[in-house]
């Protein structure tokens, strides 16, 4: 089979294998009618049983977890990434227009974000990314695996939001997942965009801005968002994969199922 071709439809597989997590949870919430609070607290639990899937590929294909990414950053990359300011400008402003503060609904969002932090990143800005990377140019892997990061919140149509509100998700997961995916590039590290993400998703649901304070907050994100892409596009070498490096590994192994896997 075509090296393209093998990480890319390996990369798909995990992705898929990720999507049926909040998708089962999903359809048990809508199925069983729960609150948000019990939504948050089953899939969380559910998100946290998906790290299973990636920490048994490592183990069978002998990945160190400093090979995906859970390493310091590099050496003067923070400035590259200008100390990661423009994520935290763009969700500071939703904090000034109110927080929910029922004690109840902050924890379970706690854990809820800290799970999908920690498996979004692990299956998306560290397995797959690391796959891609093996064959494709660096853009190429930013744009690639943010693709499939943004096709996986597709998933939220199961747990019974409307049409507007998936097209919405998928967008804004696009752009999240390219930024992210820049980060991971420029800084060798997956820890910031884990607490990055985790942030990011807990201030989406405390935060009660609503209306036309939240449409103006929503814009400026977008638009911070937006420009900081651009710039960390322009700061990102364009190396090429080495397929051949790869597929020769493979051979010396003599394993089918860890050379499939790897």
């Amino acid at each position: 089979m075509n090296l393209k071709l093998r990480a890319v439809l390996s990369s798909l597989a995990f992705a898929i294998v990720l999507m049926m997590f909040p998708v089962a949870s999903g359809a048990i919430v809508v199925m069983n009618g729960m609150d948000a609070i019990q939504s948050y607290w089953l899939q969380g639990v559910f998100m946290m049983l998906s790290i299973s899937v990636p920490a048994i590929f490592m183990w069978i294909t002998n990945v160190k977890p400093a090979q995906v990414g859970f390493v310091g950053v590099e050496k003067g990359s923070a400035r590259t990434v200008l100390y990661f300011l423009p994520v935290i400008a763009a969700k500071i402003g939703f904090l000034f227009y109110g927080i929910n503060h029922d004690i109840h609904t902050t924890v379970a969002l706690a854990f809820f974000t800290i799970a999908i932090g920690l498996s979004e990143e692990l299956y998306f800005r560290g397995i797959i990314l690391r796959k891609l990377r093996a064959c494709f140019t660096i853009k190429q892997t930013v744009i690639l695996s943010s693709v499939f990061f943004a096709a996986v919140h597709a998933s939220q149509a199961f747990s019974g939001a409307g049409i507007l509100m998936v097209a919405l998700t998928i967008v804004n997961a696009l752009l999240f997942g390219i930024v992210a995916s820049e980060i991971v590039m420029l800084t060798k590290s997956i820890i910031p965009v884990i607490m990055w993400h985790m942030l990011y998703d807990f201030i989406n649901w405390i935060a009660l801005a609503q209306g036309t304070i939240e449409t103006v907050l929503i814009i400026i994100e977008s638009t911070i968002m937006i420009t900081y892409a651009v710039y960390l596009w322009t700061e990102l070498p364009d190396k090429q994969g080495n397929c051949t490096r790869m597929s020769s590994q493979r051979r010396q192994t003599h394993e089918p199922l860890r050379a499939w896997l790897s």
